[in-house]
C-alpha cells in the first residue's frame, strides 16, 4: 500500500486557490507565557447549552484559545458574566480593579497589551475520558497579569 503525499496531489490542485488554513489545535508545555490577545468572540455551545467567550491569544508563533463561561447579552462590544464566575474574578484580579457592572465588561484593556498567560494541556474529552497523546492540546486557562507595555506601536 502506498501513501498519498502532497507532491502526488500537486498537479491536481487549483493554482488560484487560497492555501488551507491550519486550524489544528496546538500543544505546548503547560506553564506561564507572555502573549497577546488577537481577537475574541461570543459563542453558544449547543452541546453544553452555555454561552462562552472565546479569546484567541498569540504565544510565540502559536494561536491558542482560551474560553470562559459567560451569560447571554446583545452587545457586540462587551460581555456579561456572573459576579462569582472565574472570568469576572480573573478580570478584576489581573486589572486590579473592581467592576461596577457585570453586564458591560469591556475586553479593550487586553487589546494591544502584553499579557502573562497561564497555559494548560487538555488530555481528557468532554466525557472525562483520557485522550490519546496525539489528541492532547493546549488552551489559555487565565490571564495572570496585564503587563503595562503597549505593543501596538
Amino acid at each position: 500500500m502506498t501513501r498519498v503525499t502532497d507532491e502526488m496531489l500537486a498537479p491536481y490542485r487549483d493554482k488560484d486557490s487560497l492555501p488551507e488554513i491550519d486550524d489544528r489545535p496546538v500543544l505546548i508545555e503547560p506553564g506561564f507565557y507572555r502573549g497577546q490577545m488577537v481577537d475574541w468572540e461570543k459563542n453558544f455551545n449547543p452541546m453544553f447549552r452555555k454561552y462562552s467567550l472565546v479569546m484567541n491569544f498569540k504565544i510565540d508563533k502559536y494561536l491558542i484559545p482560551g474560553w470562559f463561561n459567560i451569560e447571554p447579552s446583545d452587545s457586540k462590544n462587551t460581555v456579561k458574566a456572573g459576579w462569582k464566575s472565574s472570568f469576572v474574578r480573573m478580570y478584576q484580579e489581573c486589572l486590579n480593579s473592581r467592576l461596577d457592572r457585570r453586564d458591560r465588561i469591556s475586553l479593550s484593556p487586553f487589546k494591544g497589551k502584553l499579557l502573562m498567560l497561564e497555559v494548560v494541556s487538555i488530555g481528557r474529552d468532554s466525557d472525562h475520558k483520557q485522550m490519546a497523546q496525539v489528541n492532547h492540546y493546549s488552551r489559555v486557562k487565565r490571564i495572570v497579569e496585564v503587563i503595562d507595555t503597549d505593543i501596538r506601536s
